[in-house]
């Protein structure tokens, strides 16, 4: 599909940005790349970084 052109190799899911993909892949490798400085708490994303600092 020309809207979508980077599917996940994973599952039948696809994308229209390749960044979308490389997001999508965590929830099956399951990195949090991204870890509060404070507790070391870690997130898959980067909004669920930002929501939990705001707490």
């Amino acid at each position: 599909n020309t809207l979508r052109p980077y599917p996940c190799y994973l599952c039948s899911r696809a994308f229209a940005r390749k960044h979308d993909l490389q997001r999508h892949i965590r929830v099956h490798t399951g990195a949090k790349p991204y870890a509060c400085l404070c507790c070391k708490k870690a997130f898959a994303r980067t909004d669920a970084l930002k929501r939990h600092l705001r707490m």
